[in-house]
């Protein structure tokens, strides 16, 4: 790539005719065992940019250093009569005809095949592999692993990857084709935009880690959701406290009517200077205490560090407004929030919930402090029989 990142498709004497003679030279002239550096993927390779035999082979070869035997047999083929597995891969498959797409079925070689695969018409060019949790799915010993293994090479083939859950399709059918089009779509735009753009491939289609593939895949369904979570923010909390006619409690009070529920500690450092410090100490925290005498009488609740309004029951989560650690999150307000993830998704995969509550809260990477009160927050989804966990996969009870 030049400076500017743009990947030239200029690969010298193997852009002409006859140039994949001196390809077959370069690489099969080792007698012990050949070693390739190369600053690209073959991925990087647009075939559609280039002609060329030897930049064919060139990409095909870096395929298999990258990839092994797998890439070898990896010949697509497809079925010359439609075949499905289940209703549902039918249903899926008249929809998007009737929309004026093109769909095979069956698309793969030996048994490794996926469901359905969506080309360009009068293409043999495939951009979105589509598949349902049908009789196939049900029938695999290992469905989840033989599942990831299939994207993963998908994907490092250049596919875009959708999967239709049976459980969505037929509870909300309306929803579930709007979003089905949107990703045909999106996946028809970016084929056009790979003719305009150098390398050609979508920036999502590099990552070879299985598990990270699935936590964009379900990031990437979250953003075209309708949950709107409100935001967190702040009263001005010294100057609520300075307020004529309010005791100390009252003025806690009047702060939790608003952020409840609240950390102590993040309400301490807040006010730390009516105690004449500059930093929570323990003789703060003791003041704090002689002057909470009685703060069930102004409807407080303390428990486990954080400040509750009496008999508070309902929790939402809130994201940034006004920036919190995670650990001035209470457990009730995190746990509403991977509910309500859970519940417009019907299954999700464990950590590609966390990396999306993640993103909500406006935190960088989901380090090992957030997993474990992530963790401690879907355990009481888990006590409260509200949410099941199976393997890495959570779904509503």
């Amino acid at each position: 790539r030049d400076d500017q990142g743009r990947f030239i498709h200029n690969f010298g004497p193997l852009n002409r005719a006859g140039g994949e003679r001196r390809l077959n030279v370069a690489v099969t002239r080792a007698k012990e065992n050949v070693q390739l550096v190369a600053s690209i993927h073959y991925t990087d390779i647009d075939l559609n940019r280039s002609g060329a035999e030897g930049t064919r082979l060139l990409r095909a070869y870096l395929d298999y250093a990258q990839n092994g035997e797998m890439a070898l047999e990896r010949t697509l083929t497809v079925t010359s009569e439609d075949h499905f597995d289940s209703y549902l891969e039918q249903e899926v498959c008249d929809f998007l005809r009737d929309q004026g797409y093109a769909v095979d079925t069956q698309v793969g070689c030996s048994g490794y095949r996926i469901d359905l695969g969506l080309r360009l018409p009068d293409s043999s060019n495939y951009l979105l592999a589509i598949e349902c949790d049908g009789a196939t799915y049900h029938n695999s010993k290992n469905a989840r692993d033989r599942d990831s293994l299939r994207q993963s090479v998908l994907e490092n083939m250049g596919w875009q990857f959708y999967r239709i859950w049976s459980t969505d399709w037929f509870k909300n059918k309306s929803v579930e084709k709007e979003r089905l089009l949107h990703a045909v779509q999106e996946a028809v735009t970016n084929a056009g935009n790979k003719k305009k753009q150098p390398g050609g491939m979508n920036r999502n289609l590099h990552h070879n880690d299985i598990a990270e593939s699935v936590q964009e895949q379900f990031v990437t369904e979250l953003e075209h959701t309708e949950t709107v979570f409100p935001k967190y923010q702040e009263l001005n909390a010294m100057r609520t406290l300075s307020q004529a006619g309010l005791s100390f409690p009252g003025a806690i009070r009047k702060i939790l009517e608003t952020e409840a529920p609240l950390s102590e500690e993040y309400l301490l450092k807040r006010i730390v200077y009516c105690f004449g410090r500059e930093k929570v100490t323990s003789v703060v925290t003791r003041q704090f205490n002689g002057l909470m005498y009685r703060y069930q009488d102004y409807g407080i609740e303390r428990r486990n560090g954080f400040l509750y309004l009496k008999d508070q029951t309902e929790f939402i989560l809130r994201i940034p407004g006004d920036r919190r650690d995670i650990k001035y999150i209470s457990l009730e307000e995190l746990a509403a929030g991977l509910y309500a993830l859970i519940k417009q998704n019907v299954t999700t995969t464990k950590d590609g919930l966390f990396k999306t509550l993640t993103n909500l809260l406006g935190f960088s990477r989901t380090g090992e402090a957030i997993v474990a009160r992530y963790d401690k927050a879907l355990e009481l989804l888990k006590k409260e029989k509200l949410v099941v966990e199976e393997g890495d996969l959570l779904s509503l009870a």
